[in-house]
């Protein structure tokens, strides 16, 4: 008998009216809303704008706790959900979530990519995706579903519209920069589904396309701090470090060696270079992949003889440690797991 998967978490989120809960209805899996952790209206430390609780603003809710909810129905298969009312602004009760032998789980609200490190750190995400829509459908859906479940005064649900509607484009590149996949609705049910396919089915028998690369990190001292060099290949939007697939009979140190040669006219010796670890996350550009990560770093000085960007890569960008750059998509390699490495690495100044 084959061993199980064992459950994993999709983290959705979205602007509120974005379509969270529809998508969600759509996939079918067992799903936590975040939102039924937020705070009681009576709460002290509740942040406050236009008069009311600032709903947007994480210190709402409680974070820990629905972290310790995930982590036991990963552990036991069930965990006691807080059920809470929007109108009301306080829990009215809860209710048990009980899985039936699935192994995939969503756990969806506007906070979700704040749970990706833990749950990225104990091997349990599966994924990480932010829906995208234009403004205007999200203001409008939006203002339509809070009048209809009268949610809050009309005046205060407008204001509050129009400076979400403002604020949104905002919000998405912090997402998209936390290491979630922006997709629109269609691409998203698409994609849950391929990932449930993956989880719910013979996982080992049919396992998702694996491939192999190796990558170098280039740190500099920037003025923000150490920054490392990563790269964009052309037709992608996402940023990664620099590296690729390894060629038959190729380690992982000469692969990483190679391809900052080809891509950025790096020459290093594959013995000078330094493993930082090994690790395995989704693929940023490629769907149904996951990549087997072999990943390094440069000498001292590597930075300054770096070249232009060459062969498939688009553009190069140095991302600071510790002030990441607002608006940009990472890897989620280089996001889960190989920065927190680096601030271990290389203290802020």
């Amino acid at each position: 008998m084959r061993p199980h998967a064992p459950v994993r978490f999709i983290l959705l989120a979205g602007p509120s009216g974005s379509g969270k809960s529809v998508l969600t209805s759509r996939f079918g899996a067992p799903v936590v809303e975040l939102d039924d952790f937020y705070r009681d209206l009576d709460d002290p430390g509740l942040p406050r704008r236009f008069g009311i609780v600032d709903w947007d603003n994480s210190a709402s809710w409680h974070r820990e706790q629905a972290l310790a909810a995930l982590l036991r129905l990963s552990r036991e298969g069930r965990a006691e959900i807080p059920t809470y009312s929007i109108p009301l602004s306080r829990r009215t009760g809860s209710r048990e979530l009980v899985l039936q032998g699935q192994r995939l789980v969503v756990a969806e609200g506007i906070f979700a990519a704040e749970l990706i490190p833990d749950l990225a750190a104990r091997g349990l995400l599966a994924d990480a995706v932010v829906i995208s829509r234009p403004r205007a459908l999200n203001f409008a859906l939006r203002l339509g579903r809070d009048l209809r479940q009268n949610r809050k005064p009309p005046l205060t649900l407008l204001r509050r519209g129009s400076a979400l509607f403002r604020e949104e484009h905002q919000k998405m590149r912090a997402w998209r920069g936390a290491g979630m996949r922006p997709l629109n609705m269609s691409a998203a049910v698409r994609h849950l589904r391929r990932l449930e396919d993956y989880w719910e089915a013979d996982a080992y028998v049919n396992p998702p396309r694996t491939l192999r690369i190796a990558a170098l990190c280039i740190v500099r001292d920037g003025a923000h701090g150490p920054e490392v060099l990563t790269v964009r290949k052309k037709g992608t939007d996402a940023f990664m470090l620099p590296g690729g697939k390894l060629e038959p009979g190729e380690s992982d140190r000469e692969c990483a060696a190679r391809e900052v040669g080809e891509e950025l006219g790096l020459e290093v010796s594959p013995e000078s270079l330094t493993p930082l670890g090994s690790f395995s996350e989704w693929a940023a550009n490629e769907a149904d992949t996951r990549v087997e990560a072999g990943v390094f770093v440069a000498p001292e000085g590597a930075a300054e003889r770096v070249g232009e960007v060459r062969a498939e890569i688009a553009e190069s960008l140095w991302c600071p440690l510790y002030a990441p750059q607002e608006g940009v998509r990472f890897a989620p390699l280089s996001t889960l797991h190989v920065m927190p490495l680096l601030q271990a690495l290389y203290p802020p100044r």
